[in-house]
């Protein structure tokens, strides 16, 4: 059963300013047994949610912890993805070996065991519950659809499928129609490529020597972005879009940006980057863009509070942005907009069903779907991981009560059900 729990920004934290934090909790019946946040009780219901509000003006997020090391055999996790349907495809490793499960915070389904042997790295996570995934011990691009596992290329078959050998492929993306777009490198040779899996069959994007490529996206139209240094580019080098058919073509860069650190690509052809630029006052600077032909919006930049930013920034179809970035004022977290306080979803230092969170790891290109929902992996002061989805509540909750009401509440859960002392911490 899913546990659930929903956070607002702690203003103290994030800001350093005090006297301005306010907890309360609202229990909330839901789907079995579940801990209240009183101390040492459990409530039997339907279920229960806790609700931590802290600080008065951000969107509240409820978490749903997908998987865990303390209520598994898992001992560590690695990327993930998260499809339309809330689901999250995720690698864990058990007894030194690495599969891949999925879930939606209720029972763990296996997808590719730990005994076929993969060390999977970047995967994509489709509705239909396809999963690819790239593969570096033995290289080759990798799908699994019904439980079975086949090679989509490997370095043998990828002179016939793409012209050359492939020494390592990477980052595979996966749309809801079980499209895959690719990378492929020859380090020997140079030649390098970007190409299309659909149907059973593979088509080229872009290949060397007329490209060389970086970063890419693709969306549920089977249209690719991707950033490139190649001649055809306004300044030697820029963000190429590409239909399913015909060339690629540059997009209009009118602030002559430079490496573009990580492009996705939404359904409306809307496409978000993380870049350096020069700011108005001639400074160089880290900034978060979306671009759609002509129109260019800088979202985010590190001239504020934040001081950096990760790579690859998710964009949805209703313009949703969702990035990690370090604080001036130190620590880091998993944000939504330019305020630290309001676009906050998790931080470190935050606690998470009772615990302190002391290290994050957003799922980047594949966290965010169109629903709003966020993938990420969090550690723990106790050295216990888990999976999490955040799913938004939006921004327009209710005041806070303030610590003595949640006393009362605590008060009203023990008269109205049966109550048990708790030993251990069991999230």
């Amino acid at each position: 059963m899913p546990e659930l729990f929903t956070i607002r920004a702690d203003l103290s934290k994030v800001t350093g300013m005090t006297g301005f934090r306010r907890f309360s909790l609202t229990l909330l019946h839901r789907l079995g047994l579940r801990r209240s946040l009183c101390k040492n009780s459990f409530i039997g219901t339907a279920s229960l949610s806790a609700l931590l509000l802290v600080g008065i003006s951000a969107e509240a997020f409820t978490f749903t912890e997908i998987a865990s090391t303390n209520t598994s055999n898992f001992t560590d996790f690695g990327n993930g993805a998260i499809n339309e349907l809330g689901q999250i495809a995720f690698a864990a490793e058990i007894a030194g070996q690495t599969g891949i499960f999925s879930g939606d915070g209720g029972a763990i389904s296996q997808l590719v065991s730990p005994a076929e042997g993969f060390s999977p790295d970047e995967l994509g996570f489709n509705s239909a519950g396809k999963v690819v995934f790239e593969q570096f011990s033995t290289p080759g691009i990798f799908e699994n659809s019904g439980g079975i596992t086949t090679p989509l290329i490997t370095e043998a078959s990828s002179p016939g499928q793409i012209g050359f050998t492939g020494q390592s492929f990477f980052s595979p993306k996966l749309n809801e129609s079980g499209t895959v777009a690719f990378e492929a490198v020859n380090f020997d040779t140079g030649e390098q490529g970007l190409f299309l899996a659909k149907d059973g069959s593979i088509t080229t994007i872009a290949k060397s020597p007329g490209f060389d490529i970086f970063r890419f996206s693709l969306n549920n139209n089977d249209q690719v972005a991707f950033f490139a240094i190649a001649a055809t580019a306004p300044d030697g080098d820029g963000i190429f879009l590409r239909d399913s058919g015909g060339a690629p073509v540059p997009l209009p860069d009118p602030q002559g940006f430079g490496t573009i650190e990580g492009i996705v690509l939404n359904d409306s052809e809307t496409v978000a980057f993380d870049t350096l630029f020069n700011n108005d006052e001639g400074v160089l600077s880290q900034g978060i863009f979306l671009q759609k032909g002509e129109d260019i919006t800088l979202l985010v930049d590190n001239a504020g509070e934040f001081s950096d930013f990760d790579r690859s920034v998710p964009v949805n179809n209703a313009e949703t942005v969702v990035f990690s970035a370090g604080l001036d004022s130190g620590g880091s977290g998993i944000f939504t907009g330019p305020d630290p306080i309001a676009d906050k979803v998790i931080a470190v230092g935050d606690d998470l069903f009772g615990m302190s969170v002391t290290s994050l790891g957003f799922f980047q290109q594949t966290g965010l779907n169109n629903a709003g929902q966020i993938a990420f992996s969090a550690e723990f002061a106790d050295g216990s991981k888990s999976i999490f989805r955040a799913d938004p509540e939006g921004p327009d909750a209710e005041s806070v009560p303030e610590p003595t009401v949640i006393l009362g509440m605590c008060i009203l859960g023990a008269a109205g059900f049966k109550m048990r002392s708790s030993a251990s911490s069991g999230r």
